[in-house]
């Protein structure tokens, strides 16, 4: 089997991600050790801002928000975060931001699919959010994503600390919240202003 590219494993590791967050993606394990890792600490992340992130996701979102228009939204809070923690060329880009960023296009596809979306919209939808993070952060930030080994190199920023497992999820709870600060800040930011 061929290895993917930066933009597929982009796309199938957030596609996984937002597929469970909708409860549809098959039981088992998720695409990968960085697939299984997104799990964990996007899981970790949101259980700890569920609100902020459902709040901002159903009050973003339009009214008759559909593939566009939660695509589009997922760009410009990427850029608004970006922006906000210090700027071009990926500067402001880290592994939490890249984690906030996935768990706010998870609750985006969950507001939608309360709204009532059918199956063949929902399914677009979520696979818009997914194309939509993957050209961001494939294209858009690709320096960035290869400069810090791509989603090995995000692999090993969440499991380098010890094996205690109180330790190793304090550890990750921490730097997501540290790392993510910033992006939070942003997202909050935009949606005040919108």
């Amino acid at each position: 089997m061929m290895p993917l590219s930066l933009r597929e494993e982009t796309a199938l590791l957030v596609g996984d991600y937002l597929e469970r967050r909708v409860g549809l993606a098959p039981a088992g394990r998720a695409p990968g050790r960085a697939g299984e890792t997104l799990r964990r600490v996007a899981d970790e992340l949101e259980r700890r801002e569920r609100h902020f992130f459902r709040c901002a996701a159903a009050s973003a979102l339009p009214e008759t928000g559909g593939q566009v228009e939660a695509a589009a939204l997922v760009w410009r809070v990427a850029a608004q975060m970006e922006e906000e923690a210090g700027g071009g060329g990926g500067g402001g880009l880290n592994w939490g931001r890249v984690v906030a960023l996935v768990v706010f296009a998870g609750n985006v596809a969950v507001a939608l699919a309360e709204r009532g979306q059918g199956p063949a919209q929902g399914q677009a939808t979520r696979e818009g959010l997914s194309e939509a993070l993957a050209a961001y952060l494939a294209e858009e930030k690709r320096a960035w994503m290869v400069e810090h080994g791509g989603w090995d190199g995000f692999y090993h920023f969440f499991n380098k600390h010890g094996s205690n497992a109180t330790d190793h999820n304090s550890t990750i709870s921490n730097a997501i919240m540290a790392a993510a600060g910033f992006g939070l800040a942003g997202l909050a930011f935009l949606l005040a202003v919108r």
